[in-house]
């Protein structure tokens, strides 16, 4: 367990990982199997990763980002400048022409968006680390804002393919973030003893014209994501303390395509007919 309880500032990424207890990419491990959990292992840092961190620098602190990364004029990573640039500030710090557009196109999207900005440029905290105890099960939850406003408003910045409300809605339940809206939640209200004020998703794409949208679940959306969450959780639990971590059940062998897929196909006959 982690002698540092509550809200923590300005904690390093490392510091914040090398953290004991769970984390909600460590429960969407356990709900695939436990065993992924225990078994899986960490993966080192992708260029992709960089450049994740790199725009939610540029977005949440563009102080920061103005002050630390560079932006080259190279097209490639090997090019002379490139290199040169990367010597002395570290590559995850040095972009290329076209990385630092994309980034700059993204932030600029976002400051033009008054939703967005609003909560940007409220009292708050960026990367904000929190630290808790599970009464339930004694588990150690450890959680990390992106964005906190003062008035208790958590904005977390997702990087999309397509913010459109139905696309993003997809995103949503493939990566699980309504069981993060619950687990932040959760958290907050825990070390404050007050409730969360609103947890806000602030979906932005990647590619131009980098279109962004704030999104807030409805009721049944976080009511189903909290039940996943305890759910998660306290399987997670009884492992700890059982030390056996099973593998997925992986079905009867018969496989079938997915409804979507069936639901054309039925649509393609009724033509026929």
């Amino acid at each position: 367990m982690s002698d540092k309880l509550g809200f923590i500032s300005n904690m390093p990424n490392n510091e914040y990982h090398s953290l004991s207890g769970i984390s909600k990419s460590g429960l969407d491990k356990i709900d695939r199997s436990p065993a992924h959990y225990k078994y899986g292992e960490r993966k080192p840092s992708t260029r992709n990763m960089e450049i994740g961190t790199a725009i939610h620098c540029a977005i949440l602190e563009p102080v920061r980002f103005d002050n630390e990364y560079v932006i080259t004029e190279s097209e490639t990573r090997t090019a002379a400048e490139y290199k040169k640039q990367k010597a002395l500030h570290g590559g995850e710090l040095t972009l290329t022409k076209q990385e630092g557009k994309k980034i700059k196109g993204m932030q600029e999207s976002i400051h033009n968006d008054l939703e967005a900005m609003k909560i940007l440029t409220s009292e708050g905290e960026a990367e904000l680390s929190a630290i808790c105890i599970d009464p339930e099960t004694g588990i150690q939850i450890r959680s990390r804002f992106d964005w906190l406003s003062k008035d208790g408003t958590a904005l977390d910045l997702k990087k999309t393919q397509d913010a459109r409300q139905q696309k993003f809605s997809r995103s949503i339940c493939d990566y699980r973030y309504h069981v993060q809206d619950a687990m932040y939640s959760f958290v907050y209200e825990l070390i404050t003893g007050e409730k969360l004020k609103a947890f806000k998703f602030l979906a932005v794409e990647e590619d131009a014209p980098h279109a962004c949208k704030v999104y807030e679940l409805d009721e049944l959306s976080k009511e189903i994501g909290f039940h996943y969450f305890r759910k998660n959780l306290r399987t997670y639990a009884e492992c700890l303390s059982k030390d056996k971590w099973p593998i997925p059940e992986m079905g009867d062998g018969i496989i079938e395509l997915p409804n979507w897929e069936i639901n054309k196909y039925e649509e393609d006959l009724e033509v026929l007919i």
